[in-house]
């Protein structure tokens, strides 16, 4: 055998390697006595369930691995493990790293299985799915880093609080979304369930509470949070928080029905490091929208941010429907790549503004301005002013807006400028008058858009169907595009 072999750094490269199969491993952990442990230690060190180790156990075998391959385990009515069968199955445990369970785990066969045991003493992630927390305890180990819950709501008075207590180095919590609604005894409980870890890095779970947002300000671990779901009353109270500026989050990411509470944490702190803010809401009022304008615009974040995306499901009931201001706003994020406002109300833009956008957003590269309605007025962007603005940013690469293409003000052949990055045109519901005429600046000015995207809940008679044909025309014909 080489003589690298015997280094265990090498070894350990040789086999991680993600490349290598299953197969490959067991058959150095066979034949290799040098490369027994090592090997052995990666093939048990992911798992899908725990049917892999009860195959371990004599009598279980022919179920786990039937001679039919296609055929799926059968262990109902399988009498529990014996304290001798239980020691077989555990034989590989110590290995196991990740481990993945299923809603139709045999916990019956754990039953000689003590409540203080821990099955996989160094397991660092647990992804679990039943619907209950039976057995939940024997896989609550005290190296686990990441855990995620997937319907934690129906057994949340019961284990939850065992993770606290048993996982004391948690890195990543992760709530999945449960289908139902939050009530307030459970959201308690889970903020003091939050409370108690001190190394969080990644957290995803339905709204908090005032206490647990002011614990997790605090900790210099912490870099994303997502919040889905939750209470429909406000928790946060204006007149009486105090955050520190959570230091090193960089990522906020919110699935909720109300903006308010949100938009008094942004108010109320400052996160210095944040790069991405992501807010999908059910319902979001003119005021309060101009409120997370502000908000986000004012906070040390404004010197950060890169993505911002917004999105409000359903319009509010405001008539009649002021424009949002957001672009103004925002003009003092210059490191700003990703800008995403998705409206039922007018976004206000016009060419001068659309210009001061680029020029202030030098590295922007995905602009996104729907508004979800059909335009009232016609759109104040024309071909002019948009290839004005394309000038001061090369690297953007998709455009969605209103555009003015009946009033046609440029003559495409008098300068030579084309914009080589942008790949997607989105025009949601405007209207194109003289199709040839539209398709041909397409053609000279932006050489990679092959087709023009609009909202065909406006009807056919856009006439962006007939420029896209027109472009395939072009194409077909031979037309130079550079």
């Amino acid at each position: 055998m080489h003589r690298a072999l015997f280094i265990s750094e090498i070894l350990v490269d040789i086999i991680s390697a993600p490349s290598l199969p299953r197969q490959s491993l067991a058959a150095l952990a066979r034949t290799c006595k040098t490369l027994h442990e090592p090997a052995m230690d990666a093939l048990w060190a992911d798992m899908n369930g725990i049917e892999p180790l009860l195959g371990c156990v004599m009598r279980l075998h022919p179920m786990i691995y039937p001679a039919a391959k296609w055929r799926r385990p059968q262990l109902d009515g399988i009498e529990p493990l014996s304290e001798h069968e239980a020691s077989h199955f555990l034989r590989h445990a110590t290995r196991v790293r990740s481990l993945v369970i299923g809603t139709s785990c045999p916990f019956h066969l754990l039953t000689v299985l003590t409540v203080e045991a821990c099955l996989f003493p160094r397991l660092l992630a647990l992804d679990w799915r039943p619907y209950t927390s039976t057995g939940l305890h024997l896989f609550l180990s005290p190296t686990l880093r990441r855990c995620n819950l997937d319907h934690w709501v129906s057994f949340i008075r019961s284990d939850l609080t065992s993770i606290a207590t048993r996982c004391h180095v948690l890195e990543n919590l992760f709530f999945g979304n449960s289908g139902l609604d939050v009530t307030g005894y459970e959201q308690s409980l889970l903020s003091e369930i939050i409370r108690s870890y001190r190394r969080l890095k990644h957290l995803t779970c339905p709204s908090l509470d005032s206490a647990a947002w002011k614990h997790l300000s605090n900790l210099p671990t912490l870099v994303k949070v997502e919040i889905s779901r939750g209470l429909d009353k406000i928790q946060l109270d204006r007149d009486n928080i105090d955050f520190a500026p959570f230091l090193n989050v960089t990522t906020l990411h919110f699935n909720i029905k109300s903006a308010s509470d949100i938009i008094t944490l942004i108010q109320r702190s400052e996160f210095p490091s944040l790069k991405k803010f992501a807010m999908y809401v059910t319902i979001l009022p003119w005021a309060e929208a101009e409120q997370l304008f502000r908000a986000l615009s004012r906070c040390k974040a404004c010197h950060t941010l890169e993505d911002i995306t917004i999105s409000p499901h359903c319009p509010a009931d405001e008539r009649p429907y002021e424009p949002w201001t957001a672009i103004k706003q925002f003009l003092c994020i210059p490191q700003l790549r990703i800008l995403s406002l998705t409206a039922h109300c007018p976004i206000y833009l016009d060419n001068d503004l659309l210009l001061e956008a680029m020029s202030s957003w030098p590295h922007i590269r995905y602009l996104e301005l729907a508004d979800q309605r059909s335009p009232i007025s016609p759109p104040a962007i024309t071909f002019c002013g948009l290839f004005a603005a394309l000038r001061l940013c090369p690297h953007l690469r998709y455009l969605k807006t209103h555009m003015d293409a009946v009033n046609i003000d440029i003559i495409p052949t008098v300068d030579s400028f084309q914009h080589t990055s942008l790949q997607m045109l989105d025009v949601g519901s405007s209207y194109a008058a003289d199709v040839d005429a539209v398709a041909y600046i397409i053609l000279l000015k932006l050489p990679l858009v092959r087709r023009v995207c609009f909202n065909k809940n406006g009807g056919s008679d856009l006439g962006w169907e007939e420029v896209n044909w027109q472009l395939r025309i072009f194409d077909a014909l031979g037309y130079e595009r550079w």
